[in-house]
Order: C-alpha cells, then sequence, then structure tokens
C-alpha cells in the first residue's frame, strides 16, 4: 500500500508543479524561451532519483514518517524543473506528457482506495496521454526520449541565438483584401495567434466573404499548432467551419506529409498575421517572414481579419 501511496504522491506532485509552469508559460507570465544549462538532466533525474529512494525506504519502513514530507516537496522541485527547459514549439507534447502523468495519479489512487473506476479511468487517461505524447513528437520529428529527459526546445536556443535584422515586406488590410478578392484558392493556416486574439469568428466570417466571390477557401492544419493538439481543430469547430474545408497533414499530396512545417512558401502569394517580428511562441525565426513573396500584416489577428474583411465588403476591390 505505501508502495502504490508513495507512487501517486510523486506522480501527483511533479503534475501539479509541472501544470503550472505550464499554464504560466502559456500564458506569457513565465518566459517562453527554454532555459537551459550544463547538466541539467543529471540534476533533475538526481532529483526524481531521491524522491524515489525516499520512497523505497518507506515501503521498507513505513514508520519513518519523517521522511514523508520529502516525496511531496522533491517532486514539487523536479515538477518546476521539468518544465524549465520547455520550449513553445514543444508544449503540446509536454501538455500530453503532463496529462499522462496525472491520469496514472489517479489510477494508483484507484490502488489505495480499492476504486476500480478510478484505476481504469486513470488507467485509460495515462495510456492516452502517453500515445498522444509520442504522436505529437513524431508529428514534430522529435525523438520522444528527449521529451521524457526534459531536453526540451534546445534546438530552437540554438537558431534563435543565430537570428539577425533582415528586411521584410509589410502590407495594409486594403491591400490583403485586394489580394484575396483576385485569388482563385486560399488556403488559412491557422495558428497561436489566432488563439491569443480569439479570431476563429472572424476567419469564419473572412471565409464566407471569400465563398461568396466564388473563392475557393481550405485550412490547413498543423497537428501541433496552437496551445495543445487539436486546438486549431476545436477553435475553428466553435466557429461552425464546415469540417470537409479541414485538410491535416496527411490528406495532402504535397511533400508536407510526415514533415514538421507545412510548405506553405510553395503558394504564390503569403500573407502573415502576427503582432511584431519577435520570435513568437515557439521562440525562433521563420524564415518564410522574409520571402520576396511573403507580406507581413502587423498587427491583432482579430482586429486586423476585421479590417479585411470591411474592405471585401465595401466592395471596392475585384
Amino acid at each position: 500500500m505505501m508502495a502504490v501511496l508513495s507512487l501517486e504522491i510523486i506522480l501527483g506532485s511533479l503534475t501539479l508543479t509541472g501544470s503550472l509552469m505550464a499554464a504560466g508559460k502559456l500564458q506569457e507570465i513565465l518566459p517562453q524561451r527554454p532555459i537551459t544549462y550544463k547538466g541539467q538532466n543529471l540534476v533533475n533525474l538526481s532529483l526524481l532519483g531521491v524522491a524515489i529512494i525516499v520512497a523505497v525506504l518507506l515501503v521498507l519502513d513505513p514508520s519513518r514518517m519523517s521522511l514523508f514530507p520529502l516525496i511531496v516537496v522533491i517532486p514539487l522541485i523536479f515538477g518546476v524543473m521539468m518544465i524549465v527547459p520547455i520550449g513553445g514549439a514543444d508544449m503540446p507534447t509536454v501538455i500530453s506528457l503532463l496529462n499522462s502523468y496525472a491520469g496514472l495519479s489517479a489510477a494508483a489512487m484507484g490502488f489505495v482506495l480499492d476504486s476500480k473506476l478510478l484505476i481504469v479511468a486513470g488507467a485509460l487517461d495515462g495510456a492516452s496521454g502517453f500515445i498522444l505524447s509520442v504522436n505529437m513528437s513524431k508529428a514534430m520529428n522529435r525523438s520522444f526520449t528527449n521529451v521524457l529527459f526534459g531536453a526540451f526546445g534546445q534546438e530552437q536556443t540554438a537558431v534563435a541565438g543565430k537570428a539577425e535584422a533582415r528586411p521584410v515586406r509589410s502590407a495594409t488590410p486594403e491591400e490583403a483584401a485586394a489580394i484575396l478578392a483576385a485569388a482563385n484558392k486560399v488556403v488559412i493556416v491557422p495558428g497561436y495567434g489566432m488563439a491569443v486574439a480569439q479570431a476563429q469568428h472572424k476567419v469564419r466570417e473572412l471565409c464566407d466573404a471569400l465563398n461568396k466571390r466564388g473563392i475557393d477557401v481550405k485550412f490547413g492544419i498543423h497537428p501541433v499548432a496552437g496551445r495543445m493538439p487539436g486546438h486549431m481543430n476545436v477553435l475553428l469547430a466553435e466557429a461552425d467551419i464546415p469540417y470537409d474545408k479541414l485538410l491535416s497533414m496527411d490528406e495532402t499530396s504535397s511533400p508536407i506529409y510526415g514533415m514538421p512545417i507545412l510548405d506553405v512558401d510553395k503558394a504564390r502569394t503569403v500573407m502573415v498575421i502576427k503582432r511584431s517580428m519577435g520570435a513568437g511562441f515557439a521562440g525562433i525565426e521563420n524564415p518564410l517572414y522574409y520571402l520576396d513573396k511573403t507580406l507581413m500584416l502587423f498587427g491583432d489577428a482579430k482586429s486586423f481579419v476585421g479590417n479585411i474583411l470591411r474592405e471585401l465588403s465595401g466592395g471596392g476591390h475585384g
């Protein structure tokens, strides 16, 4: 019983602080860029190892209750240290992994309370979260061992450090509306900016306005775009965008299948709505922004799309 209880406390404690740290990064309260240092994995694994050793000592002799607070405090610290090296691009995998830990913790508590319902529900949650984490890692072409040992975002840091100022082309809502009105096909690739601005309903209005002009509109969905896996699908479904307009990466005939990016640079014209030229939630520079065919639309996604809609409804472009 003490073994199961110790497991539940360790998993629950690290999930608690890990989830709080993840929430802080998602809400941009904490630094979004990875914070790494030499020997980080060794320190993290040592903390977890100490907690496991304490748990073993308690199992061998449950009367050593003075050790019990250690299996609470140490995993709480480990949860923080585990999330510190996370880069924004890895957040979907981390959330899935934390969800898996929470499920396993619930299953362990089910054994303590002799609750078959809690055991089954926790086991399903833990297994599904683990499977989803593996799938997310594959979608981003990342090793799952990299996820397990907390080395999130180190590649992003190295790339971001090489960033340099380069010229970009920008456009106004009027210019963007004119380009869209003259198009035959438009592919909208929603991301974190749409989620932050809650612009999904404006995007739906834009889709409807373009459809009325006879323009074929589709949505390219990356599996790990947004704050969590499937986030874009949820937001677009909330805005009642028809499911047949949503194309996932494995439903295309282009080389994007199995790759960690969508090849939007193959489009004749690319327009990117972004608040600034900052590295963004993923903490990396995107070479797409500097192509001659790319126009940067600076501003809040919801208000900028609204301005484009006003220009389209004015009928002054065609």
